[in-house]
């Protein structure tokens, strides 16, 4: 019966996303966080730490905002909680204070088991400009000196974009110019409910079959690039432009009426903001 966990979507997996913190030095026209719910006050470590703990998952996310506005915080967040958990992944999108607090971004880095890195363009301008960065500093020399230490650690995510990586050209460039960057690992989005939505199919000229009934996480190889790299697409579930296939629909009569009912999901996934407060999913404002 594991043919039919595919996807994240199903529940059929375990993990805690932290949120821990609402503040960005970025306002991406595309992050899932403008419509998330606001700021529930400033990040208290000791609850979160707490809730960590009693939550008794072992699989933790720390998102934002920008979690490592707040290093010192961070450090101690995942000091705290790493005796108790098994794996630790945080995603970021580079502020400065990889470039101010280096000694403490190391300790950071040593503690956990992956790093994300969001990354829009391997133009360290353009990238800024994407991002509507509040700071104009070199993302890509920090990427750069980041996988001379933690390569193995590391997986860079790019989007997929209109006016950002929006063409085949600029998507096996970008790749490309990972590669020189150090990049092992890297996993390419397409973009969810947003009207930048870009399909990989259609700038590739590729034929998959429905990310909702068969996988929205797949492992590709494109030619002349050495990284792997992981594709994650979005199905009709989270993007109008893509329709239902047959093949989905089937999938969601099946587990209404059957998958569900005789094998739920032993799996736990909940949400834990800033101040402590444990959800069991992410909230958006009313």
């Amino acid at each position: 019966m594991n043919l039919i966990r595919k996807n994240s979507c199903d529940g059929k997996y375990t993990s805690l996303d932290v949120r821990f913190t609402k503040k960005c030095d970025n306002d991406c026209s595309f992050c899932i966080e403008k419509a998330g719910l606001d700021s529930l006050g400033k990040t208290n470590v000791n609850k979160l730490i707490k809730s960590t703990i009693d939550s008794e998952i072992k699989d933790v996310l720390i998102l934002g905002g920008e979690p490592f506005l707040y290093v010192d915080d961070l450090l101690k967040y995942v000091n705290g909680i790493r005796k108790y958990v098994d794996d630790i992944y945080i995603t970021t999108a580079l502020p400065n204070t990889f470039i101010k607090n280096k000694e403490t971004i190391n300790k950071i880095i040593n503690l956990i088991d992956g790093l994300n890195i969001s990354i829009q363009s391997t133009d360290w301008e353009e990238n800024n400009k994407i991002l509507v960065a509040s700071s104009n500093h070199n993302r890509l020399n920090i990427l750069k000196d980041l996988n001379k230490l933690y390569s193995d650690k590391i997986r860079t995510s790019i989007n997929l974009v209109k006016n950002g990586i929006d063409t085949k050209r600029k998507l096996i460039k970008t790749l490309k110019d990972l590669e020189k960057y150090g990049c092992k690992y890297i996993k390419i989005n397409e973009l969810q409910s947003d009207p930048s939505y870009i399909s990989f199919e259609k700038i590739m000229n590729k034929k998959y079959l429905s990310p909702y009934a068969f996988g929205c996480n797949k492992h590709i190889k494109i030619k002349n690039i050495n990284s792997k790299l992981l594709l994650k697409r979005s199905c009709f579930l989270v993007e109008d432009k893509n329709n239902a296939s047959i093949a989905d629909v089937i999938k969601i009569v099946f587990k209404k009426y059957i998958y569900d009912k005789y094998f739920p999901s032993k799996n736990i996934f909940k949400v834990l903001y800033e101040n402590g407060e444990l959800k069991n999913k992410w909230m958006k404002n009313e």
